[in-house]
This record gives C-alpha cells, sequence and structure tokens, in this order.
C-alpha cells in the first residue's frame, strides 16, 4: 500500500513539473506577407498598431521624443534644435530655421514644445535625426512620430519618418556637441532606410508610424520633409512640426518569425538533439551566432480504419504536406543566443511530430531566417503515463 502512495505522488509531481512546461501553440500564422521580408527594404509602408501589451509596457529608447525631456540648443546662425537630436539638409537644399514652438507658433501635439522648421519663399528638404543604441538585432522596433504641416493650398508636405537597419550617422557630429557641426548630407539618405508613408495634408496632425530590425545594436530615427508647391507664382511658407514621438519593441505577424527565404538548411543551425518527456518534446539546438529561436510544426494522429471486422494494422494518417508552412509555432524567443531550446507539449501516444527549427539573425544589409529540417519523431508515452497523466490533470483542472 505504501508503494502505492509513494507512486500515485511520483505520477503526481510528474504531472504538475508536466504542466508547467507545457506551453499552448499559438493560433495559426496571419496568411498576410510579413511587413518586415527583406524585399521591403527601402520601400514604403503603413503598418498596424502592436499589441497593447507592447505599447504599455515596453521602454522608449528614443531620447527626447516628446521634445519636453532635454533643453533646445543653439547653432549658428540663430537655430534651436531639440536636446538629443540633430538637424540636417541635403546638399543644393535650402536651410530652413529650426526653432521650439512659440507664442506665434504654438501648435504642439503633446507637452509643452515641439521641434519645427520653416521657410519663406522657397521649399527645403532637411530634417532632425537620432542614432538610437542600446538595441537588440533582428527584433522589430516600431517608431511613431505626429506631423503638422502649413502652408497654402496646393502644397504637398512630403512629410515621412524612416528607419535606417545600419543606424549610419547623417552628418559629422554627436548630437549633443560643444562645437559648430556640419548638418549637410552629401551622398543622400541611407539606402536601407524603411520609410512610413507620407503626409500630405495640411494644418492636421497625423501619425505617422514604420518598422525596421536593427543589423547591429542601433538604428537610425530620420524626420524627413520636402515640401512642394504648385509653382504657381504665388508667394509660399513652409512650417513642419514634429512631437509625441516613440520606439518600441514590437512583433511579428502571428508571433511568428518572418518565413525563411530559402527552406535549404545552410549549415547555420548545428548539434539538433530532440529529448522526449513525458507528453513533450524538448528540442535543442546550436548556432554559429547568436539568433532567435522558435520551431514550426504539425501534428498527425494514428486514425483506426472504420471497417467491420478486425484487421491486423492501423491506417495512419498520410504525411501529406504541399507546403513547409506549418500550422502551429512554438513560443518565440527573440534574445540572440547560440544555445537554443523549444518545447512542444500536450502530445499523444503514437502521434508523430513533424516540424522545422529557425533562428533569425543579421547578414549585412538584412536579417535572415535560418532553417534546419523537416524533422519526423513518432511519440512514445510511457503506459503508466498514459493511465494516471489524464486522470491527475482532469482533477487540477487542466
Amino acid at each position: 500500500m505504501k508503494k502505492l502512495v509513494s507512486l500515485l505522488g511520483l505520477i503526481f509531481l510528474l504531472a504538475l513539473m508536466a504542466g508547467a512546461a507545457s506551453v499552448a501553440a499559438p493560433p495559426p500564422p496571419d496568411p498576410g506577407r510579413s511587413p518586415l521580408s527583406p524585399a521591403q527594404a527601402g520601400a514604403e509602408g503603413w503598418l498596424p498598431a502592436p499589441p497593447i501589451e507592447t505599447q504599455s509596457f515596453t521602454p522608449n529608447p528614443l531620447v527626447n521624443g516628446n521634445f519636453d525631456q532635454l533643453p533646445f540648443y543653439w547653432r549658428v546662425p540663430n537655430h534651436f534644435i531639440a536636446g538629443g537630436w540633430a538637424r540636417w539638409w541635403m546638399e543644393g537644399s535650402v536651410i530652413p530655421e529650426f526653432d521650439d514652438v512659440r507664442s506665434w507658433r504654438p501648435w504642439r501635439y503633446d507637452g509643452d514644445h515641439a521641434q519645427v522648421y520653416f521657410k519663406l519663399g522657397n521649399t527645403y528638404e532637411a530634417g532632425i535625426y537620432q542614432v538610437v543604441t542600446g538595441l537588440t538585432p533582428c527584433v522589430p522596433y516600431r517608431l511613431t512620430m505626429w506631423a503638422r504641416n502649413h502652408s497654402l493650398d496646393g502644397v504637398l508636405p512630403h512629410a515621412r519618418i524612416g528607419l535606417d537597419p545600419q543606424g549610419t550617422p547623417l552628418t559629422t557630429r554627436a548630437p549633443i556637441g560643444p562645437n559648430d557641426e556640419d548638418s549637410v548630407v552629401r551622398t543622400g539618405l541611407p539606402p536601407l532606410t524603411v520609410w512610413s508613408r507620407e503626409q500630405t495634408s495640411l494644418f492636421t496632425w497625423e501619425e505617422l508610424s514604420v518598422e525596421a530590425e536593427p543589423l547591429e545594436d542601433r538604428l537610425t530615427v530620420i524626420l524627413y520633409a520636402y515640401p512642394e508647391s504648385p509653382n504657381d507664382g504665388r508667394a509660399y511658407y513652409f512650417d513642419t512640426f514634429w512631437d509625441a514621438g516613440r520606439l518600441i519593441t514590437s512583433t511579428y505577424p502571428g508571433g511568428r518569425l518572418p518565413e525563411p527565404t530559402s527552406w535549404t538548411p545552410s549549415g547555420f543551425i548545428t548539434n539538433v538533439v530532440v529529448t522526449p518527456v513525458l507528453d513533450s518534446l524538448v528540442i535543442e539546438w546550436e548556432t554559429l551566432a547568436p539568433a532567435s529561436t522558435q520551431v514550426w510544426y504539425d501534428v498527425f494522429s494514428p486514425v483506426s480504419p472504420s471497417i467491420t471486422g478486425t484487421l491486423p494494422y492501423t491506417v495512419y494518417l498520410p504525411l501529406v504536406l504541399r507546403s513547409p508552412f506549418l500550422q502551429h509555432a512554438t513560443p518565440l524567443d527573440l534574445t540572440p543566443v547560440t544555445h537554443h531550446r523549444a518545447v512542444i507539449s500536450g502530445l499523444q501516444d503514437g502521434q508523430t511530430v513533424r516540424f522545422y527549427l529557425l533562428s533569425r539573425r543579421p547578414l549585412t544589409d538584412a536579417c535572415i531566417t535560418e532553417v534546419y529540417g523537416p524533422m519526423e519523431v513518432t511519440v512514445t508515452v510511457p503506459p503508466i503515463i498514459r493511465t494516471y497523466l489524464p486522470l491527475i490533470l482532469r482533477v487540477s483542472g487542466r
């Protein structure tokens, strides 16, 4: 009797451990294309808002994004630029006047300050920027900024925001240096910059949004305007306002890594070990450089034929997949590591699991998703676990 009690206690402990390790599979992937696929680099995009949890709890690494946290500093000829930011203008462009809001030009979206630049008569191609550091490579970051533009009717503001995944400085100094700087952009804006849509309306605040993955630990945030007038002989003025900017960690559609450009393993993923533990598979692997972690998988159950009489065999569902885009995925871990671990839980005896291992890492000009697979494992759950584990899980309310 004591042995039976001890055995039941051991089974109960194992069940609790299995419940703690169990991870529910997320919903099937969004059939839409990932907005972060390499083909979109340099293209325009308008992305939906990230989950509320991301907006609420993710810190904002953008320095002085609301233009209220640091004082404005002075630069020749008589410019005032928000702390943490640097002015820039394109070579050959007219130089606008940079300033804070004033009583005669009071428009701001939030707080007491906003960055404004303006010019009477001639248009400009100019803005402000900063290089944000301390980021995680190949993690999606989302930049939002409120924009406003004033001019005569018929003018197109062409205001937009961009993220350069290489973190390229546009000009020759840090944003808050004691000396004057060269603010001219002579070789064009960084070619890999991902841009938001443009603001095309006047006299209204619009929130612009763009998303990109840093290739190292930095992104360049670029605020850009290039007003276009109808050239109809009127005397034009141009005002551009920026306010209430944020840079937050985002997520991928459906909580899944962007799909690989090739499903042929490159050798980046090595030393794969699959270990069955109760009703779970623990999958571990190594990568040649730090990268993220996820497993995509499908589960196939054995199906007995519905035929009258007794047959000496079991019919199994055929493993026919028309594409490698599998239905389930383990929770995505974006932490760059070289040793990876993922768990597939809730399996039953006799089921076959078909899966791919995925890890995303940076190259010179884009992040790519590396892959290993396909692999197949047939699950064998010990008889004592099959007998007692379902009863214990029902009692525990799982």
